[in-house]
């Protein structure tokens, strides 16, 4: 009996053996670590503006005076995935009435807290619209007022057109994301950033802004709505920035904190 004992333990401290035992123990022990940090990449915690976006100060935008707020239908809402968003009607006093630039559009959605954050861009949308893409591609504005001064921001430029018998329109949309303290044109780069290994929480907005002269009125050149894209952004962004959107860098220093 002692003989086969003897024999059982001789097999128990084998290398292989005992190098089983180590990564069964070693993975025992990262388990609950490992866990929790896939949790954290795949889970985020969410992070709510500073202030809603409906607070949005009006007397902020300059020569761009507030005409009216448009509530989108319930089906609409649960086709974008978020409540929280901004979608106002003004014009730019300083534009002539039949302008084709006086008549602005604004649209900005939030969204946070999400398992899996999916941008809803207008290069989908407005196809699902009926509206083809004539021209996109990505270029970046210099905004003022965005610390540390003057920000090179990426954003993406569409225009599109569509036709019937009795009428052709091509309106330019201009967008960019701000997702996670920083600026950026592209859905796949806002999918990377909130997947991010290094942070607990993940956030992204939209601004979507186009023109319009009004019913029956010709649309802007891309060249111009460019152009007005940058005047208008100039004063919107940086009050986002300052008054609205979260303080990444705080929320990074409370998440280095804990």
């Amino acid at each position: 009996m002692s003989t086969r004992i003897a024999a059982g333990w001789s097999l128990l401290v084998r290398p292989p053996f005992l190098m089983c035992l180590t990564v069964l123990a070693a993975a025992a022990v990262v388990t609950g670590p490992m866990a929790r940090r896939w949790e954290q990449v795949f889970i985020k915690e969410p992070i709510h503006c500073r202030k809603p976006l409906d607070k949005l100060r009006k007397d902020a935008l300059g020569p761009y005076r507030f005409i009216q707020e448009q509530a989108l239908s319930a089906a609409m809402i649960s086709e974008l995935d978020t409540d929280v968003y901004l979608s106002w009607a003004l014009e730019d006093t300083r534009e002539r009435a039949q302008s084709p630039l006086r008549g602005v559009h604004l649209f900005i959605t939030y969204y946070t807290g999400a398992t899996n954050l999916v941008p809803h861009t207008p290069d989908v949308c407005f196809r699902g619209a009926g509206y083809q893409i004539k021209q996109a591609g990505n270029t970046t504005l210099k905004i003022p007022g965005l610390d540390p001064g003057d920000a090179e921001v990426p954003v993406r430029v569409l225009t599109f057109v569509k036709s019937d018998v009795f009428h052709r329109v091509e309106p330019t949309v201009v967008y960019t994301f701000h997702c996670n303290g920083e600026f950026m044109a592209g859905r796949t780069e806002v999918r990377a950033r909130t997947t991010n290994l290094r942070d607990r929480h993940a956030y992204f907005s939209k601004v979507e802004v186009s023109f319009s002269g009004g019913a029956g009125r010709a649309n802007p050149t891309r060249e111009d709505a460019i152009e007005a894209a940058r005047k208008f952004l100039g004063h919107l962004l940086p009050v986002l920035v300052q008054e609205h959107w979260p303080d990444w860098q705080a929320v990074r220093a409370g998440d280095e904190a804990a």
